[in-house]
């Protein structure tokens, strides 16, 4: 049975004085951050804040990219093992991917695996296309599928989360969408709990830290791009009590991860043990109308793989480095094997000692080298040729910013990966004209590049027969300098001194000149 409204609001009322007496939370941007939390048996928030402002998704966008899926799944349009076609726009997305090529074919079960671990962009392309004939069709019906289940106040633009000044959605609305993953499709939401897949020889490991990590959390979503912070969705069920929350802004994964378990940790002794869930929470989702299913057109032929773009000016990933080591687990994991190296599958979490006390956050704190400020941020400014988000209000600040760059990244790959104009220097190390290269930053000067170059080659001996070199590029009215490793004889060699540095907290990635 549903809460009375009366509980409900006495409930809110008294987490948002709680919120105001103490402050924003110092592992969130205070401009990006929205909260909340909700015991799905009552319906009662437990904790919310800026819960219906307008957010940017990032790939918790993937979450309805997913719920359009599995209803593809119940209809029976698709199974688990029906191949889908993957196109030249699927090929084309920003990292993080699974590296799918124009003219193949991958599983619908590899595809969603690839969106829950990896959180592939390439993946969520594929599955657009091939349930609507195109990602704006698909993201007109991930839309109305919001509508119909409840949410308000979100705008689905791509299958993905790459950056779109018309995507938005709400705390609030991604708490729904978690809980009607759970409500409508039990069989398959278990596939939000795995921390690893075996993709053509890959291990794929998961970004979301806390699965296995937190006692009784079984899910669900992470998102990043420089406009929304981190982001985390988690369900969490333990000693007969349920909750679904939701952190949007966090500085740092890791930051993100700690305010996430410091919620679960206040607020889960307070839910109910009424077991079920909410009449009124879910109440929209269960009679929601079918959405109708556009039928796929085919895609375009593509008799050969296209050649890898350059992927200038990419926006978003999904880097999620492993959680700080002050997040001590509730229950043992057994460590996923890492990928050989030339493979570059993210890092697995490491292990951590195993511990039946809650997890305390008095002592958490980023490692050392995510605190160098001349070190990247986040695997951002490695696929960014932008600089940081501006301040102020996220959603106003980012559509001139990233308007450009949408327009830019539709376009075919020829100019994905056209000539970019280059302003080099007399100091500036000669510029390889061809073979493999390693990007590990685009930032505002070439003195700073230089010193990020330094510290990566000082990080990873592998690199110590490598050729350092600064890249100026102009895009739109501003120049940022690539910050680039060349002298690489074969993909190979570069794959694998990419996956060091990546150990050694870098971000980078891989292309051919």
């Amino acid at each position: 049975m549903a809460a009375p409204a009366a509980a409900v609001l006495i409930v809110a009322g008294v987490s948002t004085a709680a919120v105001a007496a103490k402050g924003v939370p110092s592992q969130v941007v205070p401009s990006k951050y929205a909260a909340i939390v909700v015991d799905t048996a009552t319906g009662k928030v437990l904790y919310q804040a800026n819960p219906d402002a307008k957010r940017y998704p990032a790939s918790l966008t993937k979450m309805m990219t997913l719920y359009v899926m599995f209803e593809e799944l119940n209809r029976g349009r698709f199974k688990m093992s029906t191949p889908l076609r993957v196109s030249a726009l699927a090929q084309r997305q920003a990292p993080t991917k699974l590296g799918l090529r124009a003219g193949e074919t991958i599983t619908v079960e590899d595809a969603i695996k690839g969106l829950i671990t990896r959180s592939a962009n390439d993946a969520a392309a594929v599955i657009a296309e091939n349930i609507a004939g195109s990602v704006p069709a698909f993201a007109d019906r991930m839309t109305r599928t919001a509508r119909a289940i409840g949410m308000t106040n979100t705008r689905f633009r791509n299958a993905n989360g790459l950056p779109d000044p018309g995507q938005y959605t709400s705390a609030r609305d991604m708490m729904k969408l978690g809980v009607a993953l759970q409500v409508r499709f039990p069989q398959y939401y278990p596939l939000f709990s795995i921390r690893s897949y075996t993709f053509r020889g890959r291990t794929i490991g998961s970004h979301n830290n806390l699965i296995g990590r937190v006692n009784g959390v079984d899910g669900i979503k992470t998102g990043y791009v420089n406009a929304s912070g981190y982001n985390l969705v988690t369900s969490v069920k333990r000693d007969g009590r349920k909750l679904v929350a939701v952190v949007m802004g966090g500085k740092t994964a890791a930051q993100r991860d700690a305010h996430m378990v410091q919620l679960i940790n206040a607020y889960l002794p307070k839910a109910s043990r009424s077991g079920g869930y909410d009449d009124e929470l879910v109440a929209d989702i269960m009679s929601a109308p079918k959405v109708a299913a556009a039928t796929a057109s085919a895609l375009p032929p593509h008799p050969k793989p296209l050649p890898r773009p350059m992927m200038a000016g990419v926006d978003a990933v999904d880097p999620d480095p492993a959680v700080v080591a002050s997040l001590a687990p509730m229950v043992p994991v057994p460590p996923v094997a890492p990928a050989a190296p030339e493979q570059v599958a993210e890092a697995p979490a490491p292990a951590l000692p195993p511990s039946s006390e809650p997890v305390s956050l008095a002592t958490a704190t980023l490692p050392s080298s995510l605190a160098n400020a001349h070190l990247p941020s986040s695997a951002a400014e490695a696929f960014a040729d932008i600089g940081p988000a501006p301040q102020g209000d996220p959603m106003a600040d980012l559509v001139a910013r990233v308007d450009a760059h949408s327009r830019r990244a539709a376009r075919t790959v020829e100019v994905a990966s056209a000539a970019p104009t280059v302003v080099m220097t007399d100091a500036s190390p000669a510029r390889p004209r061809s073979g493999w290269v390693i990007q590990i930053g685009a930032v505002g000067s070439e003195a700073a590049a230089m010193d990020l170059l330094d510290k990566a080659k000082s990080a990873a001996p592998v690199l110590s027969a490598a050729n350092p070199f600064a890249e100026p590029v102009k895009k739109g009215g501003s120049t940022m300098v690539r910050a680039r490793f060349g002298g690489f004889e074969n993909e190979k060699a570069a794959n694998r001194a990419c996956a060091a540095l990546k150990k050694n907290d870098f971000a980078c990635f891989t292309i051919r000149l």
